[in-house]
């Protein structure tokens, strides 16, 4: 049993369960505790579990949790992902980066960049604060508390009027058609940046195109993107949705 194998049956075994041990996972799969600890490490690292002591612990695919929940869990994974993604901002460049827990990680990295930041995610803005980025425009409008990114019309309107060298995006769910995200306004906001972006880069975990949550929102189609930035390779079904054209890059080996 390969890898990917082993945690998709991880998981279907914790959607029985609810809550496994590293010593479970090691015995039920005939594998070393440190296997078992790696896979423990990779499914919550990823948003696929929730760490307790011990082992790991179901999340309810069907919701979205919200930012703050998401954001506790620190991840190498996404730090790997935020790092890959810098290298596609240069100096002189607006850019814009939507709400994502792994984005407002890219945020400090910014720091000192001759360059313009425009978003909508209040704690992509927060992590700017201390930066010297000659400007950052956090877009107003109402505060989603939840997701804590920012919605109105007017900030649609001040979006259609800019232009982006490059448009960073992240995803709830992604299917064979398209990005998806749980509420319209949020949605609306993305699939408005993408329009006005020379270049769209999503970053995302390969368990978001077999995630459940409930997003029936498209943000933005899948031909769209030019860069997916991802944790693990893709396999060939789930690769050939997108563009020929668009640089696939995960950050992990298999």
């Amino acid at each position: 049993m390969t890898q990917e194998e082993r945690l998709i049956a991880i998981k279907k075994l914790l959607e029985k369960k609810h809550q496994l041990s590293t010593r479970q996972i090691a015995q039920q799969f005939n594998v070393s505790f440190d296997t078992a600890r790696r896979d423990v490490i990779h499914l919550t690292s990823t948003g696929q579990a929730m760490r307790v002591h011990g082992g790991l612990m179901e999340i309810n695919q069907s919701s979205v949790p919200d930012f703050l929940a998401r954001n506790q869990v620190q991840s190498p994974i996404k730090l790997k992902m935020a790092k890959m993604a810098k290298r596609f901002i240069h100096p002189g460049q607006c850019v814009f980066i939507g709400s994502s827990t792994t984005l407002k990680q890219l945020c400090p990295m910014l720091n000192g960049m001759d360059m313009q930041v425009i978003t909508n995610s209040i704690d992509n803005a927060l992590s700017l604060l201390n930066s010297e980025i000659p400007s950052v425009r956090l877009l107003g409008g109402i505060v989603n508390k939840s997701q804590r990114y920012i919605y109105s019309e007017a900030a649609l309107e001040t979006i259609r009027k800019i232009h982006f060298n490059t448009a960073f995006i992240g995803a709830s769910r992604i299917r064979n058609d398209g990005v998806y995200a749980p509420r319209m306004e949020d949605a609306e906001m993305v699939r408005t940046a993408i329009k006005r972006a020379n270049q769209v880069v999503l970053v995302a975990e390969k368990f978001k195109f077999t995630n459940q949550s409930t997003s029936p929102y498209m943000s933005a189609p899948l031909d769209k993107i030019d860069v997916l930035i991802t944790d693990t390779p893709l396999p060939p079904e789930i690769r050939q949705g997108f563009n020929s054209k668009t640089q696939i890059i995960p950050v992990l080996k298999e």
